[in-house]
């Protein structure tokens, strides 16, 4: 692999790094790595001379993308490499020549070589040595203490209650509590990251999907893949992991006796007689720290399970997790492993610990204030400038009401910042005998002012008594165990590229933590980054703080943002803590978790919440899953014109020229339940009880028929009505009318509406019931004007026809656009009485749209996978069949894996509001977007996610939509700082808030050309 020069720290994250990442990303253009690569990979060699160097060396892939699964394998232990035998000189005896078979010149001069090389090392590394002599298990061990290691997971913390968050704070200090009680005395806390796994999510999103076919000249899954990485690599996204290192009793004096002798004796290891006492003294070096984790087993199991229980959920460390903790704290200052972490072997004696020395080299000009690290990772040379901070005095800290956790403040700078903690844990009589001897001293300087010199004390040591007798007083009537104290030092690192990166990195932490902590920039950095290794000791005592156990945990270092998972689509960046891919297993919820697939998208119009859902739908098109959009704007047609899509898409009008008489007769739209359904399948479970399974699913076969018929009625019903004015719906007679007529007809599905106006005019004509006949006559003359627009031509077929819309959908069409063209809704906030016929005509023609959109889901075999996107949903809630298919949709979505993302501008429309059918409580995921300010919608926003009022999540919700001031005055106009989109995101119990961010998805720049609504655009649709 060809070594690069001193690059920068966050070039590791792009695997072909070239050139440094600009400024700005131009509209339209690739990333520098990824366009020089694919243009490499591309391009066909010229001369024969690139044919034979491509035969040797093909070109390498950017990332992962259809390759196996390959395991990582164990670093390779160190040891000296054995010189070979030099031949015997030609013309020279046997007896010279046995001698050399003995190797006794060979075995001198290399022994000779071996010492000279261990003065050397020695020499080198006299300042570098680390106390660390070899770990078994997770537990690591110095010559005077061992450690043992668990790891915490990463816990939620962002849109839960205060009530919830404060158990959080409480559950973590009872662990510290009962680990005080237990004889545990020290810990060393470390925070470290890794790299977000995105060659990960490339592998199990390409098991998870069954992508399309390619098209030639169109992008191929494979470059789809690695442009999905790249884009999610260039925000240098990681994940938390933080170890807890208990502190166990101190080793024995014959034990450390032992190591040391062991240590002094490795140099004559290769001697004859001294190299057998050596290695018989370290196996009993070992032997005796064994003995020693064995007379403490209780000890540890006791540690292992208050650490397992709630509020840290540790688990003991696993190999790959102490050497990924082991080589990451030697290497503080360098690039984040790209490969995550290391499996390993396990055990690592003194002479592994011997590599992470030479994993780095640190080198401290003094005044400076930083160190400065070199080293080599992933085959390329990096220099990093490492700057320590550490924990300064503190204010009271309002957390959860007012703030986030203290060791978090930082993160929403998206720096990787990780954290040293070095903590010691006082019992309650420590704590009060330690308190108890500072009053007395307290007291003592009072006399000292008072009668010594008869002088006024400063008011400071007034308020310290004061202070310290409060403390004894909770401490002693508490029975919470919350009150247990400690003393740390907490360190947090700080790295740039640059020195002056670094030191404006500092400062931005600073003024992030200020004023309530002050982060100090201590002087003996090097020390400082060599605290981060576990065993070495304490760099200083300053700025040692004291708290208790409940202000500690505030700290709540291992929060995040969690939501989703590591194998669907990508939907944004989460933007409340630490910027992360969030991604999202649109059937997760079908397929794993048996709920329902309905997903509200709630926004008011011009927030992206239509941009959002036609790229979710195109993502899943890609990964092998039929669409079925339903667009009555028609912006989202272009996604079938796509290149990638070309042959599998298909746009059907609705209205309009080219609009098929008859295709939304709701006689023909509305289904009869097939009889080869594996709901009517006598040998199905449902009908086990049954004495007879065969007549107990065919009656409901029979009932399910009846079912749809009555259905086609009610739906005839309430397109007919949509049509009439509010004044003729007042009319008591009305709906008898409608009713009548429709029942007249009936339901099967030969019938149409024309039927149902024939009937209507043998109402006027014949009924008995004076007033029953003329209003049927006045609706017969406004349905009769309505069916002669050139709209209705899709409602009406021709008299003598139903519609010709096929029984049986296309399986060759994966992806379906229902447009309509001309429609004309009706204008926001006017009365309905004033809207025109082509106005009133829009809602049932949107009511029928959304039924053959379902329709042409709920035909496809159920274990297909199925996006069916409906905007405008509010025209589907007017009315009680409008209701009945979003009820449908939410309930049966689960059973025909279907994702239902439906688009609507309140939440009312999901909450049952006017008696209408709740489906809150079938929200397994929901989308929310701006909401204007509107209090109403924001009340409702906060049902639907089921997040409680008074809680500051309004204030939240109100300032959703994209970053910046928008306003018309091009001087302080900030709006195009950051036009991302931002939704609050519910995926089961997990709430975030989500950055809808596309900058760096440049291979998809033709898709959100496609999607872009607006008038005037560029590209990439900035606003011109």
């Amino acid at each position: 692999m060809t070594l690069q020069p001193d690059n920068e720290i966050a070039a590791l994250f792009d695997p072909n790094f070239d050139e440094p990442e600009p400024a700005i990303v131009p509209p339209g253009a690739l990333p520098p790595s990824w366009a020089a690569a694919m243009a490499a990979n591309r391009t066909p060699n010229a001369t024969a001379a690139n044919a034979d160097t491509s035969a040797i060396a093909p070109p390498r892939e950017l990332a992962w993308s259809q390759a196996p699964d390959i395991g990582i394998t164990a670093p390779a232990p160190v040891f000296s490499p054995t010189p070979p035998a030099e031949p015997a000189p030609a013309g020279k005896g046997k007896r010279r020549g046995k001698k050399r078979t003995k190797n006794t010149a060979t075995d001198g001069e290399f022994n000779r070589q071996t010492a000279a090389a261990k003065k050397r090392a020695d020499k080198d590394r006299k300042t570098v040595r680390l106390e660390l002599v070899g770990v078994e298990g997770n537990v690591s061990r110095t010559r005077r203490q061992s450690t043992a290691w668990f790891v915490q997971p990463p816990g939620p913390w962002n849109m839960r209650p205060v009530g919830r968050q404060k158990r959080y704070i409480q559950n973590e200090g009872m662990v510290l509590a009962n680990l005080a009680e237990s004889g545990v005395t020290g810990m060393h806390r470390r925070l470290v990251r890794t790299p977000w796994p995105v060659r990960q999510w490339a592998q199990k999103h390409d098991a998870w999907a069954e992508p399309i076919p390619d098209v030639p000249g169109a992008l191929s899954w494979a470059d789809y893949l690695r442009g999905q990485q790249h884009a999610m690599l260039w925000g240098n996204p990681t994940q938390k992991g933080r170890y807890w290192g208990i502190e166990l009793p101190p080793r024995s004096a014959m034990a450390q006796g032992l190591d040391w002798l062991g240590h002094w004796l490795v140099p004559v290891i290769d001697v004859p007689l001294l190299g057998k006492i050596a290695q018989l003294v370290g196996k009993w070096a070992r032997d005796a720290f064994l003995n020693e984790q064995k007379a403490i087993a209780d000890h540890l199991a006791t540690i292992e399970r208050h650490l397992s229980g709630q509020g840290v959920n540790a688990k003991p460390a696993t190999p790959a997790e102490m050497d990924y903790l082991l080589l990451r704290s030697a290497s503080l200052g360098l690039p984040l492993d790209a490969d995550g972490i290391i499996a390993g072997a396990g055990n690592w004696e003194e002479s592994d610990v011997a590599t992470l020395e030479d994993l780095t080299n640190l080198a401290l000009t003094p005044g400076d204030g930083y160190t400065t690290v070199r080293g080599q990772v992933g085959g390329r040379d990096y220099t990093g400038y490492a700057i320590v901070l550490t924990v300064g005095r503190m204010a009271p800290l309002p957390i959860p009401e007012k703030m986030l956790p203290w060791q978090v403040l930082g993160d929403p700078s998206g720096e990787p910042l990780e954290w040293s903690e070095r903590i010691k844990l006082k019992t309650k009589s420590q704590t009060v005998r330690g308190l108890r001897r500072l009053t007395s001293k307290i007291e003592a300087q009072f006399d000292h002012y008072t009668i010594e010199h008869d002088q006024v004390p400063p008011q400071e040591l007034a308020e310290q008594h004061a202070r310290a007798q409060q403390v004894i007083s909770d401490i002693e009537e508490d029975h919470s165990g919350l009150s247990v104290r400690t003393e740390g030092w907490y360190r947090v690192l700080v790295v740039g590229s640059t020195p002056q990166e670094a030191k404006e990195k500092v400062s931005m932490l600073q003024e992030m933590y200020a004023p309530r902590i002050r982060l100090e920039q201590e002087h003996g950095q090097y020390q400082l980054l060599r605290e981060f290794i576990p065993g070495e000791p304490l760099a200083n005592i300053a700025h040692c703080r004291r708290m208790s156990v409940e202000a500690l945990s505030a700290g709540m270092a291992a929060v995040g943002d969690r939501i989703g998972d590591r194998t669907g689509v990508v939907v944004g960046q989460t933007a409340s803590i630490a910027p992360r891919p969030a991604v999202w297993d649109l059937f997760a919820a079908h397929e794993k978790k048996h709920k329902s697939g309905l997903t509200p998208i709630v926004a008011v119009p011009g927030s992206g919440k239509t941009f959002l859902a036609g790229v979710l739908v195109y993502q899943a098109v890609r990964a092998g899953a039929y669409g079925v959009v339903l667009d009555p704007s028609g912006p989202l047609k272009k996604l079938a014109q796509l290149p990638e899509f070309r042959g599998i898409a298909e746009v059907q009008a609705l209205t309009g020229r080219t609009s098929r008489p008859g295709s939304l007769n709701p006689y023909r739209v509305i289904l009869d339940p097939r009889r080869d359904d594996p709901e009517y399948d006598p040998h199905s479970v449902d009908y086990q009880d049954d004495p007879d399974p065969v007549a107990a699913a065919h009656g409901q076969y029979d009932a399910d028929v009846r079912a749809a018929a009555a259905e086609r009625i009610s739906v005839a019903v309430s397109v007919l009505k949509m049509m009439l004015t509010p004044a003729r719906l007042e009319h008591e007679w009305t709906e008898t009318v409608l009713q009548t007529a429709a029942n007249m007809v009936g339901g099967e599905r030969h019938h149409n509406l024309r039927e149902v106006l024939d009937a209507i005019e043998r109402i006027a004509k014949e009924d008995d019931n004076v007033d029953l006949r003329s209003c049927a006559k006045s609706v017969h003359q406004d349905l009769a004007m309505m069916s002669d627009l050139a709209e209705a031509r899709v409602l009406f077929p021709e008299r003598g026809t139903t519609g010709d819309v096929d029984d049986i959908i296309n399986d060759r069409i994966r992806l379906t656009v229902l447009t309509m063209p001309g429609l004309q809704l009706p204008p926001e906030g006017t009365d309905p009485s004033q809207w025109t016929p082509q106005q009133r005509m829009a809602g049932p023609l949107m009511h029928m749209a959304a039924w053959l959109a379902n329709r042409l889901v709920y035909e496809l075999p159920r274990y297909e996978r199925k996006v069916l996107f409906l905007d405008e949903n509010k025209y589907l809630e007017q009315t009680g069949a409008g209701r009945t298919l979003n009820l449908r949709i939410a309930r049966d979505s689960r059973k025909y894996k279907v994702r239902a993302l439906v688009c609507s501008q309140l939440p009312d429309d999901y909450l049952g509001v006017d008696g209408s059918d709740d489906k809150s409580a079938l929200t397994y995921e929901v989308i929310i977007g701006d909401l204007g300010g509107n209090a109403h919608a924001i009340e409702g926003a906060l049902k639907l996610l089921n997040l409680p009022a008074g809680e500051g999540y309004e204030a939240l919700l109100a300032d959703l939509g994209g970053g910046g001031e928008d306003t018309l005055d091009e001087d302080t106009n900030t709006e195009h700082l950051d036009q991302a989109r931002r939704f609050i995101v519910k995926m089961a119990d997990d709430i975030e808030l989500i950055r809808s961010d596309w900058t760096h998805f440049v291979h998809m720049s033709h898709v959100f050309e496609a999607l872009d609504s607006r008038a005037t655009r560029t590209a990439m649709g900035t606003a011109v």
